[in-house]
């Protein structure tokens, strides 16, 4: 059987707003054994075709089989990091998100953000409220590395961001929820300068996606996690920064710009 975060992320874009809503309501349901076409019908208030036709644009035959798919990717998870206590069950949580994450990379798609940074005039980090430290931080690693770069965590600033923006600049935007509509805006303004915009958010956030030039997307844990979910905002920014740094030279103190 194929595995279904993989199947979901690379066949996210053929399905409708409503087919999105079922795979995001499985990805939340908590005991998926028990769960049926009609719970999903009731919940969301939409056909049984509706959810046929979103599983096979996943690739999957039937409900069952899709059902099927999740069960055995949780219960991979359960046999390598069993739950033994409190402590140990937030970790095995940690370890679930992390792994779903993972699942979610494309190699190649991180080596064209970082070759976008490299190319970079400028580059603005933004993050607002719950993801703001992911952008300093990471801002901090890139001028660590000699890149022209700034952080944005102020509504007044990053308004500012589509004035002076242009095709020779990369926006990386780092969203917790993925649902900024005021964000969301800004960056359409920008890539009307045709900026480049590259976000790290999690695989709910539609239309942040849409707008983006490059996504890198994270596990969907909800508002109950926002820690867990501030985690993988880290855990890809590093792997970014990771990848970037076997790509840049060694620099010898002076600026690159």
């Amino acid at each position: 059987m194929s595995d279904i975060y993989k199947d979901i992320n690379s066949n996210y874009e053929r399905l409708s707003e409503a087919e999105r809503e079922v795979i995001h309501f499985i990805l939340k349901f908590e005991e998926i054994e028990g769960l049926k076409l009609k719970d999903i019908k009731d919940a969301l208030y939409i056909s049984n075709t509706t959810v046929i036709r979103a599983c096979k644009k996943l690739n999957y035959a039937t409900f069952n089989e899709l059902k099927a798919a999740f069960i055995q990717s949780r219960e991979k998870k359960k046999q390598i990091y069993p739950k033994q206590s409190n402590f140990l069950h937030v970790l095995d949580s940690i370890k679930k998100e992390t792994l779903t994450t993972l699942e979610l990379v494309d190699e190649k798609n991180i080596d064209k953000i970082c070759n976008c940074l490299i190319n970079a005039r400028r580059i603005f980090c933004v993050g607002t409220e719950s993801s703001a430290q992911v952008a300093s931080e990471f801002n901090d690693k890139l001028k660590s590395i000699d890149f022209w770069t700034n952080d944005f965590s102020d509504k007044r600033l990053i308004e500012r961001i589509p004035k002076i923006s242009t095709f020779q600049d990369v926006v990386v935007v780092f969203s917790l929820s993925g649902r900024h509509e005021e964000l969301d805006e800004i960056m359409i303004e920008a890539k009307c300068n045709r900026t480049t915009i590259i976000s790290v958010t999690n695989i709910a956030a539609t239309k942040l996606k849409s707008i983006s030039t490059y996504c890198v997307l994270t596990s969907n844990t909800g508002n109950q996690k926002k820690f867990c979910s501030r985690l993988m905002l880290h855990m890809m920014s590093n792997l970014i920064y990771e990848k970037l740094i076997t790509k840049v030279p060694i620099f010898d103190g002076t600026s690159r710009n």
